[in-house]
């Protein structure tokens, strides 16, 4: 039985600090290392971390009677790791509900990432993996980190202060509520990604672009498992890929690191897809007392409701009445940013530049339409951003004072 992080000692207390009012967890001696809370309505006890989990193991201790008159709720089971069965002629009976499909990289299948990205994509898709990351080095000044197992208090500040603004910027500019920043949830992260990350059973990855986060990502860790749970990257980089050399990047530590499976977790999103190598399921485990007339009510009752949710899910009725409650009750939904379309023109060399005293900071907000589309530009033209000059212009234009040209940064009226 592998060393789970979600039932460490760090992983429960700070989830019964934050959603369950610090009431003591529930321990059984028939279901091993996982721990319990019990449900405010329906008569069963459910696995502390609730939702959170990624990745639930246990095991089955069959001697053992205190199940007797009780029904738990163990959540996402995943195939690739193999569970105990109960005894046929114990009164312990298991029900396994089907809930999502989840992608992993067997990276131990794999003698080195080349071979690996050999299998998965065509020559041109890893010159252009190749190609992202070399302009992306050519325009900026860049950093690889991999926080795991030590990171100091003022590094982790920074970073996740970064990480939070990340996540509000994207859903801001995609006009969408972002649930991971709930306040209670995103207290919750940040407590327990410091603990778990200086004890090893995290990490936080990030790539720097002089000195700025623009890619994060949270992952768990246990064993030779990497379990992806947060990520984000900044979208003024939307051109470069930023989240396709996040992963490939995390690929390469994982193969330098004895990391045997690399999960992207469950959810049906194209970028999972390109990068596992095989597919799994998580399951619901309802573990009952079959025995006890209530028992086999209450999980009957989980299994049709479980049942129930996921056809829902998969009509994508919930995510229509996840709209429609945010637009009559509202919620933390954004108002869409829209970007404005800027062009970027090369002009003449001569032109005088004394006329023009006022520099800009490129990196305020006021200017997040001109500084992807300068971004952009540097894509397809390398240059580092560090020795370029911007100057404010006529009818909010910009003057952008390169190595071997001067750029003017307008409005594309097209």
């Amino acid at each position: 039985m592998i060393k789970n992080p979600f039932s460490s000692n760090t992983f429960t207390s700070v989830w019964l600090k934050h959603f369950n009012a610090n009431k003591p967890e529930i321990a059984t001696h028939v279901i091993n290392p996982v721990t319990f809370y019990k449900h405010a309505l329906v008569p069963c006890y459910i696995n502390v971390g609730n939702k959170l989990t990624n990745g639930l193991t246990y095991k089955l201790n069959l001697t053992a009677t205190d199940y007797k008159g009780h029904v738990y709720l163990v959540r996402d089971i995943p195939t690739y790791q193999e569970m105990p069965l109960p005894e046929k002629s114990s009164g312990l009976k298991l029900k396994k509900v089907f809930q999502y499909e989840g992608y992993i990289t067997r990276v131990g299948n794999y003698e080195s990432l080349d071979a690996y990205l050999n299998t998965i994509y065509k020559s041109n898709t890893r010159s252009k993996l190749r190609r992202n990351i070399s302009r992306l080095e050519a325009n900026f000044t860049v950093d690889y980190t991999m926080y795991h197992g030590e990171i100091s208090k003022s590094d982790f500040d920074v970073v996740f202060d970064s990480f939070y603004n990340l996540f509000e910027k994207r859903y801001t500019n995609k006009g969408e509520p972002c649930g991971e920043l709930e306040p209670n949830l995103w207290a919750f992260y940040t407590e327990l990604a410091y603990k778990m990350i200086n004890e090893g059973t995290a990490s936080l990855f990030v790539i720097y672009c002089n000195s700025k986060p623009i890619g994060i990502t949270f992952s768990y860790h246990f064993d030779t498992i990497l379990v992806e749970a947060l990520t984000v990257f900044d979208i003024d980089f939307y051109r470069y890929n930023i989240g396709h050399t996040t992963i490939l990047k995390m690929l390469e530590w994982s193969f330098k690191n004895s990391i045997e499976i690399f999960d992207y977790t469950q959810g049906d999103f194209e970028y999972k897809k390109r990068w596992s190598d095989e597919r799994y399921q998580t399951f619901y485990h309802i573990l009952y007392d079959s025995k006890s007339l209530k028992s086999r009510l209450t999980a009957s009752f989980l299994e049709k409701y479980f049942n129930f949710k996921r056809e829902f899910r998969d009509r994508n009725y919930s995510t229509k009445v996840h709209n429609l409650k945010h637009k009559l009750f509202g919620g933390n939904k954004n108002e869409a940013v829209l970007l404005g379309a800027y062009k970027v023109e090369n002009l003449n060399k001569d032109i005088d530049m004394k006329a023009f005293v006022k520099p800009i900071n490129l990196e305020l907000n006021t200017y997040v339409s001109q500084r992807r589309a300068l971004y952009d530009y540097l894509y397809m033209n390398p240059e580092p951003v560090k020795d370029l000059e911007v100057y404010q212009y006529e009818n909010g234009s910009l003057l952008v004072k390169a190595k071997s040209s001067i750029l003017k940064i307008v409005r594309d009226e097209a």
